[in-house]
């Protein structure tokens, strides 16, 4: 009887050591092509990312997306839209305020979502009027250049009359 229960014991320990590789490799893992050094409120970012299947194998998921959930709980969903090779995906992301996000990515239905370290987003920083605004409007070429004209005409006219009522030479234009 101590036979079988070890033949019993030996046989399910030899299940698992095969059952546990085979669980383990059953993940995905996602990695993006590359992060911004910082994420800025209202900004919107292409993240590019590959799915993995254990981490080496590109995987084609029906529906992946990044969750982006704010610490008073609310959810921001960017849907991922397949983008050239098998298994890559690029989403549209804009947080909509400042402050600290906890995402993950869904990697389709038979895959827990991947989390993600959490991520700190700064306040926008706000708009300086630019120096052409702070100016003005901007100045009308033809507004400015059509009193110099007519300066410029008068003073060569006033400087003909002149000329002529001293008896001097015109002078002479080409």
């Amino acid at each position: 009887m101590a036979r079988r229960a070890s033949i019993a014991v030996v046989a399910a320990l030899a299940l698992l050591a095969f059952a546990l590789p085979a669980a383990a490799k059953e993940r995905a893992i996602t990695t993006f092509d590359s992060l911004p050094g910082q994420f800025v409120a209202g900004t919107s970012y292409s993240l590019g990312y590959t799915i993995r299947m254990d981490g080496v194998e590109p995987l084609n998921v029906e529906r992946t997306e990044i969750v982006a959930r704010s610490l008073g709980g609310t959810a921001y969903n960017f849907v991922g839209t397949p983008d050239g090779a098998p298994g890559h995906y690029v989403a549209t992301v804009t947080f909509p305020e400042a402050g600290t996000y906890q995402w993950s990515v869904t990697q389709g239905s038979f895959f827990a979502p991947m989390q993600l370290p959490a991520v700190s987003v700064q306040a926008a920083a706000p708009v300086a009027a630019s120096s052409a605004a702070a100016a003005g409007p901007a100045a009308d070429p033809l507004k400015t250049a059509l009193p110099l004209a007519l300066a410029a005409a008068a003073a060569l006219i006033a400087l003909r009359l002149m000329t002529r009522r001293r008896g001097l030479p015109a002078p002479r234009t080409a």
